[in-house]
C-alpha cells in the first residue's frame, strides 16, 4: 500500500477511535478489519481485506476513508470474485457519495468482465440514481435491463431450491 494511503487510513482510523471513546460506534469492528487488511498474506487476500474494511467504513458513514481503502485494494489488482466484490463495494460507496455516474463507470467496467447478483443490485441503484440526477433516459433503460437480469437470477434460484430434495 503506498505510504500516503496508509497514512490517510491511519489518521481516519485514529479519528474513529476518538469518536468511539465518546459514544457508540463500530470502531472495534473497523479496527479488526484494518488489522486483517494489514496482516493479510497474498495481494488478493489484502485486497479482499481492504474491501471488507471499505464496507465497514461505508457502514460507519466514513465514505472518504472507504474510497481510500478501495483505491488501495484496486492498486493490488485483485482477481476473480475479489475484484467483483471490490467493484460492487465501490459502486455502492460512490452512490452513497452522490456520484452515481462514477458508480456506473466503475460497475460497467466490471460488468464487462464478470457479474453476480450483488453487483447487479448495486448497478440497478447506480443506474436509477444516475437517471434521477441527469434525466438521461439511457440510464433508465439500463436500470430496466439490469432489473430484468435480476428477475432471471431470482427465477433460477427459485427453480433450483424447489428442485432440491
Amino acid at each position: 500500500m503506498p505510504h500516503a494511503l496508509g497514512l490517510t487510513l491511519q489518521a481516519g482510523l485514529q479519528h474513529r477511535i476518538a469518536v468511539a471513546q465518546n459514544g457508540p460506534s463500530g470502531a472495534g469492528a473497523i479496527l479488526e478489519l484494518a488489522v486483517h487488511a494489514a496482516t493479510a498474506g497474498s495481494a488478493d487476500d489484502k485486497a479482499w481485506a481492504l474491501t471488507r474494511l471499505a464496507a465497514g467504513l461505508r457502514s460507519a458513514g466514513q465514505l472518504d476513508l472507504a474510497v481510500t481503502a478501495l483505491d488501495a485494494a484496486a492498486g493490488l489488482r485483485p482477481t476473480g470474485w475479489r475484484e467483483r466484490a471490490l467493484s460492487t463495494c465501490a459502486v455502492s460507496v460512490h452512490c452513497d457519495r452522490d456520484d452515481p455516474e462514477r458508480a456506473v463507470a466503475i460497475g460497467e467496467e466490471q460488468l464487462g468482465r464478470s457479474r453476480d447478483e450483488k453487483l447487479l443490485v448495486a448497478m440497478a441503484r447506480a443506474y436509477h440514481e444516475a437517471f434521477l440526477t441527469t434525466g438521461t433516459a439511457e440510464y433508465e433503460e439500463r436500470r430496466d435491463r439490469v432489473s430484468a437480469l435480476l428477475g432471471r437470477y431470482a427465477s433460477a434460484a427459485s427453480a433450483a431450491s424447489s428442485s432440491s430434495p
